[in-house]
């Protein structure tokens, strides 16, 4: 029951800011934001519907910006910009390594962001000197079960 208050104002909160938006999630799982309270839809059931809309819905992206694409879109980013480096390969620029293509940015990151999940600082990198590897290494295995 301790997460019940917590669950209850982010539902009030997503029905001030995002009415329209979970509203329609709402349509789509056969339900209306008229029947809360009634026995067939109480807060936890949108609750629940809220927190698990997915990725390119219209209350995923009031959500968070990053939520706009599905997964099917990072697959067909990723097959369009290997088909550009595969073109700017052959190109005298790509024979020389100059001008390479960019992949396309997802919405809600840009290339400045500290938090993108594709950078590694060499802060986040822990180095193990040679005779704490050899230690680690000498450490007895366990035979993994089938």
């Amino acid at each position: 029951m301790d997460q019940e208050p917590k669950r209850l104002g982010a539902v009030l909160w997503l029905i001030d800011n995002h009415g329209d938006e979970l509203e329609y999630e709402l349509i789509k799982a056969g339900v209306r934001l008229r029947w809360l309270g009634c026995p067939l839809l109480s807060w936890h059931d949108i609750y629940l519907i809220a927190a698990n809309s997915e990725p390119g819905t219209p209350l995923a992206k009031a959500l968070d910006k990053r939520m706009a694409w599905k997964p099917i879109d990072f697959w067909m980013r990723s097959i369009e910009y290997s088909l550009r480096w595969l073109v700017w390969a052959k190109t005298k620029d790509g024979q020389k390594g100059r001008r390479k293509p960019k992949p396309v940015q997802p919405p809600g990151t840009s290339n400045r962001d500290p938090n993108r999940r594709d950078v590694v600082r060499k802060t986040d990198l822990v180095g193990m000197d040679k005779w704490s590897l050899r230690d680690y290494l000498n450490q007895p295995r366990i035979a993994a079960s089938a």
